[in-house]
Parts: C-alpha cells; sequence; structure tokens
C-alpha cells in the first residue's frame, strides 16, 4: 500500500516517535555494488505548484472526478488532523470544508468510487509521545462532508490498533485488508466487512497486489520462524486458500512496494532487511511462483515504503524513506523502472528532500506535497518541520530517448 484506488499502502505506525525525533543526521552508506545500476539521470523537471492550505506530512490522497484530495496527516505542531483538503480543478485549493471523523495520519486510503474514500486505520495524537494507533475505519466523501461515517471495523485490535496492515482494492471493486493472521473483505455496496477469515502465518508490514478478483499475491513482513516471503491467496466463495512460495529469492522484506503488471506478474520494489533499505527489484510470476530478479535502483541506499505508478514510460518509484539501521531519512531521489529494457534509471531529486511526503498520480507525472524534514543543527538538537510545498514532476518523451 501512504497513499489511490490502484495500489496498496501498508500503514508506518511502529516507532514512529523514536524514528521521526533522531538528532543527528547519519553517514553516507553506499548501496551494494551492482553493475546494473545506471547512472544517466532522466531530464524531467520539478515544477513548484499552489500549496495546499493547511501544511501537512504523512496525508493520504485521492483523485475524485479530477478533484484532488488530501486527508489527515500531521501538522507543524506533530498533531494528527482530520482535515480533508480539496483542490478543484478550476478554482484551486478550497477553504476546509469536511473533516474526518478521528483526525489521523498514515492511513490507508482506498477510493470506492468517484464520491466515497475508505480511510483504513493511522495513527492520532501528536509526535513523539502521544501516539495513539488506530483500529477503526472510515467512510469519507469529500463534496458530501454531512455523510462521513464509520464502517464496524473487521477486527477486534489492542492497542496496536490496525499496525503493520496491508490493504488493496480488487479489480471487481471489494477491497482486501490483511492484518497480522487475519484476512476480511469490505463490500461496496453494502458498505459491510466479511467475516474475518485466518491465515496460517503472521505477518506485519507486508505488501499486497491483486492479479484479479480472487488472487492476491503477498510480499515479506515480520515472518515467523519458517516462513515463507511469499504467498499467494485463493478467493472463493467457500473461503480463502493460502499458497506458499518456495521460491527463497525474495528475502525476507519488510516495507516493500508492489505493483501488479499483468494478470500473472508483480513487480516488488525495495523494503527494508534488519532495518536497512534495499535498492533490489523483483518480478514475480505467480502461474509458475517462481521470482527473477529485476534492475537495481539506482538509489542510494535503497528505499523503503515507496508509492508505485504507472506512467507511459514506465513505472516510477517516488515518496518513501532509506533506512539506516531503523532510522528514516529522505531518499536521494526517485526512480523510474523500465522492465522493456530491463533498466532502471535515476529522475531528478525534488527541491526538497523529506518523507512522509503525500504523493498524487497526475496525467503526466506525479505531484508531491509537503512531507517532514529533520535539520541538524550545531547549536542545539536540531529542528524538526513539516513542509508547506507543492511541487510536480513532469516526464515528458525524451526521457526514454538512448
Amino acid at each position: 500500500m501512504g497513499r489511490s484506488s490502484h495500489r496498496s499502502r501498508t500503514v508506518r505506525i511502529a516507532g514512529a516517535a523514536a524514528l521521526l525525533f533522531a538528532s543527528a543526521a547519519p553517514a553516507a552508506v553506499e548501496p551494494p555494488g551492482d553493475a546494473s545500476i545506471a547512472t544517466r539521470t532522466h531530464p524531467a523537471v520539478w515544477r513548484p505548484e499552489p500549496a495546499p492550505r493547511i501544511a501537512v506530512a504523512d496525508a493520504g490522497t485521492a483523485t475524485l472526478d479530477r478533484t484532488a484530495v488530501l486527508l489527515g496527516g500531521f501538522t507543524a505542531d506533530l498533531a494528527a488532523t482530520a482535515a480533508v483538503q480539496v483542490r478543484h480543478p478550476r478554482h484551486g485549493w478550497e477553504p476546509v470544508g469536511c473533516a474526518l471523523l478521528t483526525p489521523r495520519a498514515g492511513a490507508t486510503i482506498i477510493a470506492l468510487d468517484q464520491e466515497r474514500l475508505l480511510v483504513i486505520g493511522g495513527w492520532t495524537g501528536v509526535l513523539p509521545g502521544e501516539v495513539t494507533r488506530l483500529g477503526s475505519v472510515e467512510i469519507c466523501e469529500p463534496t458530501q462532508p454531512h455523510r462521513r461515517r464509520a464502517t464496524t471495523p473487521p477486527f477486534e485490535t489492542t492497542d496496536g490498533g490496525l499496525e503493520g496492515h496491508a490493504a488493496t482494492i480488487l479489480p471487481d471493486g471489494r477491497v482486501a485488508l490483511l492484518h497480522q493472521n487475519r484476512f476480511s473483505i469490505f463490500d461496496p455496496e453494502a458498505e459491510r466487512w466479511s467475516p474475518p477469515a485466518t491465515l496460517d502465518t503472521t505477518l506485519l508490514h507486508p505488501s499486497v497486489s491483486a492479479l484479479g478478483p480472487d488472487h492476491l499475491v503477498v510480499i515479506g513482513g515480520r515472518l515467523e520462524e519458517g516462513g515463507t516471503s511469499v504467498c499467494s491467496i485463493h478467493l472463493s466463495p467457500s473461503g480463502i486458500r493460502q499458497v506458499h512460495w518456495h521460491d527463497t529469492s525474495v528475502p525476507a522484506l519488510r516495507d516493500a512496494a508492489s505493483i501488479a503488471l499483468d494478470g500473472e506478474r508483480v513487480l516488488v520494489v525495495g523494503g527494508s532487511i534488519d532495518g536497512t533499505s534495499d535498492p533490489r527489484t523483483w518480478i514475480l510470476d505467480a502461474a509458475r511462483r517462481d521470482v527473477r530478479p529485476g534492475p537495481t535502483l539506482p538509489i542510494e541506499g535503497g528505499i523503503a515504503d515507496a508509492i508505485l505508478q504507472r506512467s507511459a514510460f514506465g513505472i516510477l518509484v517516488v515518496g518513501g524513506e532509506r533506512r539506516i539501521e531503523g532510522r528514516p531519512v529522505p531518499p536521494s531521489g526517485p526512480a523510474i523502472v523500465q522492465l522493456d529494457r530491463n533498466s532502471a534509471r535515476r529522475l531528478p531529486a525534488p527541491p526538497a528532500l523529506a518523507i512522509r511526503t503525500a504523493i498524487l498520480a497526475n496525467p503526466t507525472g506525479i505531484e508531491r506535497f509537503g512531507g517532514y524534514r529533520f535539520e541538524a543543527a550545531a547549536r542545539d538538537r536540531g529542528r524538526a518541520s513539516v513542509l508547506d510545498d507543492a511541487t510536480s514532476l513532469r516526464l515528458v518523451p525524451v526521457v526514454v530517448a538512448d
């Protein structure tokens, strides 16, 4: 799964206080040596855009009928907000007129249709020490604020809420939710969750992609002893069937990103192993249940919790963070994966480096809103800030020219 209806995103909350408030910038760490890392940078262009009315980090995003929406996040006082910010395609950012039922950051946002957004989990409170992880789910209709409503959560949760979950939309519009060893399907017509099913393994912070209305591929997460790194979940009216892949090519990744390439293949990008982000990619063939390596990302130190976005020129790898011994810092920049060329190339770094940025797709590239940055200072312990900016990355045909 931050962060729209075509992808999945896992909520990242565990250790938020310790990770966001590190007191010094880490030393640079070189990525693993790999001759396939491309050094050429695409001539794409970052452009400034009008910023939203409230500067936020770790907000969710969606596009409803050409209208951009930012949901929640945390603000300059490091408190989670309930604000739902809407940008009209002609009139720009409108005054905040809608709010979530619960202030929350780091939630999973899935568009059910052109009016309704499903908002799953996240955290509420104030960083660093007053954070509550949420197990609640709500439905937001940004153009009809009076219709905000909760849905009965499919799982009973403890103090950890839905921390570490993964969710994705299926081709038929239903939403699959995985948390620990529990699995449920949301029916958007009835606005109701199915009775939870039990998996034979417990997973936290995996990635999940849908290959069809009845087939999911789950990658990584915190694995139990002897667990496999990849499994398929097959859905049927009688229940679910979990099939483990025994190809060990994919390590026990946490917070990898994945995207279905077609009805049989999944691209897996980055993730972290023992707290250190990884620059590798993998291509999974669900029909054969085998794995082959993809091109290595030209992102120094790798990337975890990235957002993958289709474009006319390849798969964009944006957002996310680099991790060094579990500590998040801004990645060196985005990249584009071109599987037809078995290559991955750099894209220009954004003007302001940050983590917990909100990413929104547009017809020619992506837009990037806000984010969090910690700046170490010589005279004190440093300064934390939430960025008050917005930029867009525009891709042009020349980026694929040799």
